[in-house]
Order: C-alpha cells, then structure tokens, then sequence
C-alpha cells in the first residue's frame, strides 16, 4: 500500500506537477523568499541570482514574446527607464519560454543592455508560480492566434506562457514588490518601482 502511494506521488510530480494547468493566483508575495535565478542570456553571460545579489538588487520581468505589443510597450518603458534603474544598483532580468533566436530578435529591436534568459524547461516560471498552459479556459480570448504564436516562437510542443510578473528582489533575497496579474494588459510601472527605492 506504502508503495503504491509512493508511485502515485512520483507520477504526479513528474507528469501533473511539471507545469501549472491554469492560471494560479497563488503567486509569491512581498516577503517571500525569491527562487534562485540561473541561467544563459542573449550575450551567452552566465546569470547566477545568487552571485548578483551580493552587489546588486534583481529586477525579475517575465514576458510573452516579441509578438506581443503589450510586452513590446512594457519593454520599451523598461528601456527609457533602464539608466535611472541601474543608477540604483538594480541588475534587470528578463525571463522568457521564447527561443533564443526569438531573444535575440527582441534584444536586437530595442538594442537594449539587460539581460534576456531562455527559460528552456519552464523551470524559473514555475518556481515563481507564473507558468500556465495555452488551453482555451487559461485564453478565451484571442485563443487561435495566441496559439499559433507560441507554437512559432517557443521550442517545439512546449505550450507554456508566463503571466508577465514583475519582481523586485533585495540583497537579502527576498521580494520587495510584486506586481502580478492574469490579465496580460496589465503590467509593472517603472515609477513605481523607481518610487519605492528612493
């Protein structure tokens, strides 16, 4: 009997407990201990959180993918507000199910100097708890092209998007502020964030 639930639970972790299903709103809070972060970005830099927060803060963005304007529209106010975020000793990462050639696309199109990571196993999405499959409960809307994007941009079968959180994270690692919502619209202020390190 001990066995048999002992197998159950190992299935479940490995063929259940991979991605999230659906959009879940238990997301990690102010005060929580962020995940280690690591991983190779668009530069081929090896990125270590552990290894950054020694020196600097970790500005945690997860986006969508270049075919999508509102991350687009959220990467170019990132952009304008970049130099004022690293005057405060912020390091910025973003995290991404998009392919590298499709990073390197986006950092080519804002010609931007922050970091870009591959999520390749969807496993920072997850320990942040933002990974949801592309389903049509999880994307009533806009279903059939949000579909066909993620099938061009991410590797093959991997039908995963991240809500596009937003993390500060402190020298203590742990979050100082969270911005998380399903609603894909809806993203970070840099002033905001700017506002709370001042």
């Amino acid at each position: 009997m001990i066995m048999r639930i002992a197998l159950l639970t190992l299935f479940q972790f490995l063929f259940v407990g991979k991605v999230t299903s659906q959009i879940n709103t238990e997301h990690l809070k102010i005060g929580d201990l962020a995940p280690k972060i690591v991983g190779i970005d668009q530069f081929g830099n090896e990125i270590n959180s552990d290894k950054i927060l020694e020196k600097d803060k970790i500005l945690l963005i997860f986006y969508r993918g270049n075919w999508c304007p509102y991350c687009n529209k959220h990467l170019k106010s990132l952009e304008e507000n970049l130099q004022k975020l690293e005057a405060k000793n912020i390091k910025v990462l973003l995290v991404t199910p998009e392919k590298v050639d499709k990073i390197k696309e986006t950092s080519n199109k804002f010609d931007n100097s922050f970091s870009i990571i591959h999520d390749e196993k969807d496993e920072i999405m997850n320990n942040y708890k933002v990974a949801f499959n592309v389903t049509k409960e999880n994307v009533p809307k806009y279903f059939e092209f949000t579909l066909n994007k993620v099938q061009e941009y991410n590797k093959k079968e991997n039908l995963v998007l991240p809500v596009p959180a937003t993390y500060l994270i402190g020298n203590d690692k742990k979050i100082k502020y969270v911005q998380y919502d399903p609603d894909y619209k809806n993203r970070s202020k840099f002033e905001d964030i700017l506002a709370i390190l001042n």
